[in-house]
Formats: C-alpha cells, sequence, structure tokens
C-alpha cells in the first residue's frame, strides 16, 4: 500500500509452503486497523490471537450440517426469483442478469445473514435495507480512492480524521438493524434457523457443535483443496467469545463478500451458458434427471453443475490475488531470497488460473477441466477461487450451495437458449463483459479504457494490473475495437 514493496507469489509449491507449513508466518492479511469497530472487527480485518479465536467460533457455522439446515431459506429466495422471471419468460422479455442475480444474493443475505424478509423485486426504492445496502457498493468510489490516499501517507491520517470508505449512514442503518433484531430474537423462546440464530447461540455460549444436524460429504476436496482447521490459543482468557458488536461486523461483512462476488458468478455462469448450448443442454439433462427435487444433498452431487461453477470460478476468480504480511523475516524455499519482516506478500491467484501451464486454453470456458475423470490433471495450489491454507474464505460453502441451488432451479424452469439481442448493458460486444468483470472499474462506451488510475499503489501493482489490461487490449483489437490509452505503459513511468 502506497510506497511499500509487495511482492507477487505465482508458484504452488512456494504457496502450498507459505499458507499451509508456515502459515503462522503469513497469518494477518493486513498491519492496520480502521478506527471502526464495524471494520476492525470483521474476520477478515481480524490480527494474531484475536482472529484464531473469532475463526474457531465461526468456522462450526459454516459446517455442512448447518448450510443444510439453512438450505430451505435460500430455495424460498430461488423461489420467489423463478416467479419474478416467470412472466417475464412467458413474454419473451429479455433480462438482466447482473441485476437479477444480485437481487437474489441480497434476498438471500437480507434473510440469512440479517433474519430480515424483503420484496427485493417490488421494492427497490423504498425498502430501506435495500437503499442502505445499495449505498455500500454504489456512490463510494470517491471514498475508496480517498481513504487510499490517506493510508498510503500515514495510517495515523485514518485515525485522526476518522474518515471511513463506507457510507456512515448506511453503516448506521445495519448498526442499528442489527441491534434491533438481536433484542428480539433474545427474547423469543423459538429459534430461527439462519445464521444470525447460530451468532446468537454463539454469544450466548451455546456449542454449535451440539446440534444435532447430520454432515453432508458437500465439498469437493480434488477441486476446492482440503479445509484447513485452526484452533484458538489455549491461553486465551476464560470466557473469551464474541459480543453483539461481533454480530454486527460478521453479518456485515458477510453482506460484503456475498453479494457483489456470489451475483457475478451467477451472472457470468448464466453468460457463458447461453454461449454454448452444447453446455446448457448437458447441464439441463443432468438438472432434470433428479426431477425438482433440488435438496441439499441432491444438489451437492451434480458433478456436470459442479464443474459449470468451478470454470466459471477459474476463468472469472472473486478476487485477483490474496495478501499477507510476514511476522517475521522469511527465507523463500531454497532461492536464498529473504523476505524482511513486515514485507506486504500477494499470492497471485488471477495469473495461476489464467496460465496455460497448469489450464489449457486458459480463455476458453470449458467445464470439462472440473469432471470427476480430469481432475487427476489439476495441479494443487493453482485454483484458489477462495483462497487456500487456515485463513480462506469461511463463508465458502455456503456462496457455493447458493450457487448451486440457483442454477439447478432455473435451469429446470427456465429456457436454454441465448436471446437473440443478447449483449452487455453497454451494448457494444460479449466481450465487453468479460473484460467489464475482470477490472475494479470500466468505463466502456465503444472506447476502451487501456489503463486506469492507480493512486497511492506501488509500482508492482502497476505493472500485473498493466499486464493484465494489454492482454483484454489486444482480445478487443482482433475483434475490430478502437483504443484509447489514458496513460503510459509501466515501461515509460
Amino acid at each position: 500500500m502506497g510506497s511499500r514493496p509487495t511482492l507477487m507469489i505465482a508458484d504452488p509449491e512456494l504457496i502450498k509452503t507459505m499458507n499451509i507449513k508456515d502459515f503462522h508466518v503469513f497469518v494477518n492479511r493486513n498491519d492496520f486497523t480502521f478506527g471502526d469497530p464495524l471494520q476492525d472487527r470483521s474476520l477478515f480485518n481480524l490480527i494474531g490471537d484475536e482472529w484464531k479465536t473469532m475463526r474457531s467460533i465461526i468456522s462450526p457455522t459454516f459446517s455442512s450440517g448447518k448450510m443444510r439446515s439453512m438450505h430451505p431459506i435460500i430455495i424460498d429466495c430461488v423461489h420467489k426469483l423463478v416467479d419474478n422471471l416467470r412472466p417475464k419468460a412467458m413474454s419473451g422479455e429479455d433480462v438482466e442478469m447482473k441485476k437479477t442475480m444480485g437481487n437474489l444474493t441480497m434476498d438471500v443475505i437480507a434473510s440469512c445473514a440479517f433474519g430480515t424478509k424483503i420484496d427485493v423485486y417490488n421494492d427497490q426504492k423504498t425498502n430501506e435495507f435495500i437503499v442502505n445496502a445499495r449505498k455500500v457498493f454504489r456512490g463510494n468510489v470517491w471514498r475508496i480512492w480517498v481513504f487510499s490516499i490517506l493510508l498510503s501517507i500515514s495510517q495515523k491520517l485514518i485515525h485522526w480524521t476518522g474518515f471511513q470508505f463506507i457510507d456512515p449512514s448506511a453503516q448506521r442503518f445495519f448498526g442499528q438493524a442489527v441491534k434491533s433484531i438481536l433484542a428480539k430474537r433474545k427474547s423469543e423462546k423459538v429459534q430461527q434457523k439462519d445464521y444470525l440464530q447460530l451468532m446468537i447461540n454463539a454469544l450466548n455460549r451455546k456449542n454449535v457443535d451440539n446440534d444435532k444436524e447430520p454432515e453432508v460429504d458437500d465439498l469437493n476436496e480434488d477441486i476446492y483443496g482440503k479445509t484447513q482447521s485452526i484452533e484458538s490459543n489455549s491461553n486465551s482468557k476464560p470466557g473469551t467469545g464474541i459480543t453483539d458488536v461481533d454480530i454486527l461486523a460478521t453479518s456485515f461483512a458477510f453482506f460484503v463478500a456475498g453479494y457483489e462476488t456470489t451475483g457475478a458468478l451467477l451472472s457470468l455462469v448464466f453468460y457463458n451458458l447461453a454461449l454454448n448450448e452444447k453446455c446448457q443442454q448437458k447441464l439441463y439433462e443432468e438438472v432434470n434427471g433428479l426431477d425438482g427435487k433440488y435438496d441439499y444433498e441432491s444438489v451437492s452431487k451434480m458433478p456436470y453443475l459442479e464443474a459449470c461453477i468451478a470454470e466459471t470460478l477459474r476463468l472469472y476468480p472473486p478476487i485477483g490475488a490474496v495478501n499477507r504480511y510476514a511476522l517475521e523475516e522469511y527465507t523463500i524455499g531454497d532461492t536464498g531470497l529473504t523476505i524482511p519482516k513486515g514485507m506486504m506478500v500477494n499470492f497471485d491467484i488471477y495469473s495461476l488460473h489464467h496460465s496455460p501451464e497448469y489450464y489449457p486454453n486458459p480463455e476458453v470456458w470449458d467445464p470439462e477441466r472440473f469432471m470427476p475423470e480430469n481432475r487427476d490433471q489439476l495441479t494443487p495450489y493453482t485454483y484458489m477461487p477462495f483462497g487456500t491454507g487456515p485463513r480462506n474464505c469461511v463463508g465458502m460453502r455456503f456462496a457455493l450451495m447458493e450457487a448451486k441451488t440457483a442454477v439447478a432451479h432455473l435451469v429446470h424452469n427456465a429456457g436454454r437458449h441465448k436471446s437473440r439481442r443478447w449483449r452487455c448493458r453497454c451494448g457494444c460486444h460479449h466481450y465487453c463483459q468479460q473484460f467489464r468483470n475482470n477490472l475494479l472499474w470500466t468505463l466502456c462506451s465503444h472506447v476502451l479504457i487501456a489503463d486506469y488510475i492507480l493512486l497511492s499503489m506501488p509500482s508492482v501493482h502497476y505493472i500485473g494490473v498493466h499486464h493484465k489490461i494489454e492482454r483484454y487490449v489486444r482480445l478487443w483489437s482482433s475483434h475490430g475495437f478502437p483504443q484509447k490509452r489514458l496513460f503510459p505503459p509501466y515501461y515509460q513511468l
């Protein structure tokens, strides 16, 4: 961040060693605080023993048994989506999938993480939850830039100014909403079957592992790797647990991490299915083989559905890299290179996912890569859409459950052919969609923005992103799109 040097790692063996064997050296994502409990108490930002304690409490709430108990909530949300799409399908109306899938994920998160029922399809402008949720993701670009600039100058500026990159009014709304729901839940004798209730049980020191929910073999380790456990510090003070603030921070992190990512995943799955009718047919036959009975176990055991989602996550990973910082001086394998204490390290997910060394024809969407008969060809630690090691995405199981359930129901209920007017929002060409979903911000109106501002970012970030953009420049050029360079390439800086 700022002028701080960052090392990029894209070797699978080094990634394995640094994230598994030597995880104790690279346990933390950052070494600064936001000065805001909503951010600082998030599992994503906690460091050291506080992270270990919180992770050991939260991980059991994402077990397969707990996911199975929440699956009916997901099905209910998907049924509402199907009911909303059915009249549009009957009339032949086109559907903007990114917005539609975003509505689904918002409905799911509101129901599971906040225990709130919303009418996301008919109450977009007046529902307070929806209005404030959209504030978190829209209209905050300037806040992110200002926050980055302040952080690059000095971390103390963040605390002195109290500046946050999330709209304060949205934070206040979610804080008050969760407090109100917690107070209501604590006074009720009947327990709900949602994620918020699991967090309340943890708050009340109820062992979530004592719930008699049968475990399900739902996570394919050949694809996503083995789930690494982490134990909390045995020297923690007695009574250490979670607070109301932790529940708020966790619910908010659930929303931030699960809304845009899962919505984009679903829209891109259907986007690629629309362009590959043979794949559509194969998935349709697999899904219809269950005759509409899509319980948790059935959805978890569809190999081609699993392959379609896994390949989409490979081609369009939710994040391009995961970062850690070294807690001590560290020598990289037998290279003789030494990482000094406090140096940032980025594990380059995007480059691995798009490397022809590990994935032949890497720019081609091909679910067959992840079919059972081909999984022995996958190289471990070259596929990390949810990160890897003990600090991987704790919500991975939930995200996959939501995506598989939505795709299965929609493929079963909807048509299998793309619209004749299929195109991305800007109306250019379908490659724009690929470009759009792999950059943080994209302006596209028949003019390609080949570079974009990287304020307060180190040169290694500029080089990495520049190479990524140049690849899309060549892709667009091959299809006759004009180019316009706004900023010089890194070698001219």
